[in-house]
């Protein structure tokens, strides 16, 4: 009996030493993720634009916040760091750990988010199309195609309240009534379209925008109402369009995937999250803050023209048109798969 309580002893002690030996291994190992990260981040955005202000700042804050300030960041706005058409890039190489995102100026690094967003008439709010699209960017062929192909991983993606058209001298009802303006747009499908309609499209960064508009070398701007306050061109502008839809694109933030990849575990859950917490947050904001600018601009004086139904109804006959010789061309079959898949995301996201 006393032999038995002995070896029941030993047992327990010896149980307790196996159990304090592995807790000792998970304790190093939770040691080895404590230690600090400082990452960079740049974007093109100014420190005032809403983007910046309700997203990127936020995002980063709430990381360290959720890190127990294990992780920070250096923050680059404003192209700080690159140009917007180069930071993409700069996030693949390494120069950045986190950078944003433009679609459209990496038609051939991302070509299905280009197809998706910037095409017209495939989505009407801005929540609509993020959820779509980010539940697709989760996934193949769309994650592979477009980022990590590249060497980058979404975090943060965000489909632009779609495009309407703002002018200085002219009011735009329907397509025809682009004929002959100078018109800044981004991504070969909008190139097209301008060009169909016998207007000239001018591609400039965002950056250029303001002073284009000021100086005439453009007459109408294809972008939503928030970025043009965000930017400062609603000073510039006497018309604006409601209901024309124009596509939109997309807009996010990556980060380099040897970065993730070599962060620890709780790290990497913790920016997975925020960016699925941020991605709906953020088209939910800009969906109300749209239609805050576009209230405040009727307000100052600018037309914003709310197209009748017959004359939504031409943009969507146009828009087809534009689908159709799209598809077309394409050689790629995984561009009309995700097509359809994000027409069936949006309806699940209305």
């Amino acid at each position: 009996m006393k032999r038995k309580y002995i070896m029941a002893i030993l047992f327990t002690l010896l149980l307790l030493i196996v159990t304090a030996c592995s807790e000792g291994k998970e304790t190093a190992k939770a040691g080895e993720s404590k230690e600090k990260i400082t990452l960079k981040v740049a974007v093109s955005q100014p420190v005032t634009h809403a983007m910046t202000v309700e997203t990127f700042v936020p995002f980063m804050e709430k990381v360290t916040e959720l890190t127990d300030g294990q992780v920070e960041f250096d923050f680059y706005p404003a192209e700080q760091l690159g140009k917007t058409g180069d930071i993409y890039g700069l996030t693949a190489d390494g120069v950045t750990d986190l950078g944003i995102y433009m679609a459209p100026y990496y038609p051939d690094m991302m070509p299905l988010t280009n197809a998706l967003l910037t095409m017209p008439g495939m989505y009407s709010t801005s929540y609509e199309g993020t959820m779509a699209y980010h539940e697709l960017s989760k996934k193949s062929p769309l994650l592979e195609s477009d980022f990590l192909n590249n060497g980058v991983r979404p975090v943060i993606n965000y489909a632009v309240p779609v495009y309407e058209y703002w002018t200085t001298g002219k009011e735009i009802k329907v397509p025809e009534d682009l004929k002959g303006l100078k018109v800044r747009v981004s991504g070969d499908l909008a190139n097209k379209a301008m060009e169909s309609l016998d207007a000239s499209p001018v591609n400039i960064t965002v950056n250029e925008m303001y002073e284009a508009l000021e100086r005439g070398v453009i007459d109408s701007v294809g972008l939503y109402a928030g970025s043009m306050e965000g930017y400062g061109m609603g000073e510039l502008v006497k018309y604006g369009t409601d209901g024309v839809s124009f596509g939109g694109t997309g807009v996010g933030l990556v980060i380099n995937e040897n970065v993730f990849q070599g962060l620890p575990k709780n790290v990497q859950e913790v920016i997975v999250e925020l960016g699925d917490e941020f991605t709906e947050s953020n088209a939910k904001y800009f969906d109300e803050y749209n239609l805050e600018v576009i209230q405040e601009y009727k307000d100052a004086g600018i037309n914003v023209y709310e197209l009748t139904e017959d004359e939504k109804a031409e943009w969507q006959k146009f828009y087809a048109g534009i689908e159709e010789t799209f598809l077309k061309e394409q050689t790629n079959p995984d561009i009309e798969k995700t097509i359809n898949d994000f027409k069936e995301a949006v309806k699940n996201n209305k």
